[in-house]
């Protein structure tokens, strides 16, 4: 029993150092901190500093506001935040809380996945964005929505780099957690 223990927690503290999330469980996607700053309580108009600054930072990244990154939470980077928390139906109150913070560092951090599980036959704008990831890491596929065999060969051998991964051709939540993090390291 006391080396199964010690396996264990050799695979989990090695999973962690590696690749810094979790060896198990499909929930792994949840675990990357995709987070821009630490956030502490809100930030509203009329603040000032380095958080402000980053904050505008990502909003000219993920969506174009074309702000002054100069520190300063003015009326032109409330009228961005509104038109962030608007985009991805959050409550439109201006404040740059946790809900928006999160939202904010996912759309800068991540590489844009879909939550579905995709597989071959998938079809559609989700298996373009996992083309799109292979392709960037060197993988040979065609990027043209259509989830076929050279889709699968290319998954595969992302797979066996990984060996939490199952090498079974499925994009499912721990392949794409793992895949989000290479692509965002």
């Amino acid at each position: 029993m006391n080396t199964w223990k010690t396996f264990s927690a050799t695979v989990l503290t090695a999973s962690v150092l590696f690749l810094g999330i979790p060896a198990g469980g499909a929930d792994a996607q949840e675990s990357i901190n995709y987070s821009i700053f630490d956030l502490s309580g809100v930030i509203k108009e009329g603040s000032k500093g380095e958080s402000v600054k980053n904050m505008q930072r990502a909003l000219n990244l993920a969506m174009g506001a074309e702000l002054s990154e100069d520190g300063i939470f003015g009326p032109n980077t409330k009228t961005a935040v509104l038109a962030f928390q608007e985009s991805k139906k959050l409550a439109k109150d201006g404040v740059y809380g946790p809900n928006t913070h999160a939202a904010l560092s996912k759309a800068v951090n991540s590489f844009g996945f879909a939550d579905s599980v995709l597989k071959v036959g998938s079809r559609g704008e989700a298996v373009k964005t996992l083309q799109k990831g292979l392709v960037d890491m060197s993988y040979e596929v065609s990027v043209d929505g259509v989830f076929g065999p050279q889709t699968k060969v290319a998954l595969i051998k992302f797979q066996e780099r990984f060996p939490e991964l199952a090498n079974d051709g499925v994009f499912g939540p721990k392949t794409k957690a793992v895949m989000d993090k290479v692509l965002n390291d």
